[in-house]
């Protein structure tokens, strides 16, 4: 199995070396790799942000709302 893993992390790291490569593939690309990886040895999955984002938005900080 983690022959299969290393292979298929192989073929992304190729397909990463596209510059015609749309940014969305490209992030979601990353996302397997990351996660491969982690399948791999998990002690090289990242932390997970702890800010949250909404599309367009900036982060706030938490606290009262104000009108």
């Amino acid at each position: 199995m983690q022959d299969r893993i290393a292979a298929e992390l192989l073929e992304i790291e190729a397909i990463l070396m596209d510059d015609r490569l749309a940014e969305e593939d490209r992030a979601a690309l990353h996302g397997a790799q990351q996660a491969l990886r982690n399948a791999l040895d998990p002690n090289t999955w990242q932390p997970a942000s702890l800010t949250f984002y909404r599309l367009g938005a900036r982060p706030t900080l938490a606290g009262p709302a104000q009108h």
